[in-house]
């Protein structure tokens, strides 16, 4: 009776084949593993990159007018953009050696608006003119009065609208170190986003024909270094003086 089994050159050839076939199918799987991984990245990327430009649109849009800047603000900072956000807004009227207002807001008090300052018609990131601590107001019916500063107005709103904003609540938003950081007033800077951003922000002042714009041009580069995506956006400051 014969013995059955393999020859040495018969278990080599399947083993070399064997291999071959494990190496194609790790292979396959590989690519497929950082194809679907390459891709969660960049959904990654993509979704951090719309949340910040909406967030930073949204509170420019809502930026007192004109009062925008371009200065660095932070330390190490390559491009910042500054603004101080709108607290109240309504309109106004000089009588006598007074101004009053009203604002949008129902029920405020005087104690409400104690820490703010009113600004009127301004033209420029920190107006010299036209800008009132609430400090001493008073108030009846809904309309308020500070004393004695209408000699102090120069020029008048086209439209008669103040607005009033916290002095101390500037935001900063900065591109730091391949991040881009959001702080109030130069302190307690926190990232927004990962590294790897690069780019500039840049604030265009308002025209007779256009608002002021906030130029938007930022890069966010993947863990990697291998993929890019590149958001170019100008944000209008919707309101007038």
């Amino acid at each position: 009776m014969k013995a059955k089994g393999f020859t040495l050159i018969e278990m080599v050839i399947t083993l070399i084949v064997g291999a071959i076939l494990v190496l194609g199918i790790a292979g396959f799987v590989e690519l497929g593993a950082r194809g679907y991984s390459d891709t969660v990245e960049r959904q990654r990327l993509q979704t951090q990159a719309k949340f910040i430009l909406e967030k930073m649109s949204r509170e420019i849009r809502h930026a007192v007018p004109n009062m925008l800047s371009s200065t660095t603000v932070l330390p190490q900072a390559t491009s910042c953009i500054s603004f101080f956000p709108i607290v109240d807004s309504g309109y106004y009227a000089v009588s006598g050696a007074d101004i009053q207002f009203v604002v949008g807001q129902q029920g405020l008090s005087t104690d409400d608006i104690d820490d703010l300052t009113l600004v009127i018609n301004p033209t420029q990131a920190n107006p010299g003119n036209n800008v009132f601590p609430l400090t001493d107001v008073s108030s009846a019916n809904d309309t308020f009065f500070v004393s004695d500063v209408a000699n102090d107005l120069v020029g008048n709103s086209v439209s008669n609208r103040h607005y009033i904003y916290n002095p101390n609540g500037r935001v900063d938003y900065c591109l730091v170190a391949g991040q881009l950081r959001r702080a109030v007033n130069g302190l307690n800077d926190l990232p927004l986003s990962d590294t790897g951003v690069d780019g500039t922000l840049d604030y265009i002042p308002a025209t007779v024909q256009t608002n002021g714009i906030v130029d938007v041009d930022i890069t966010f580069n993947n863990a990697v270094g291998d993929e890019s995506s590149n958001f170019q956006q100008q944000i209008q400051v919707l309101n007038v003086p």
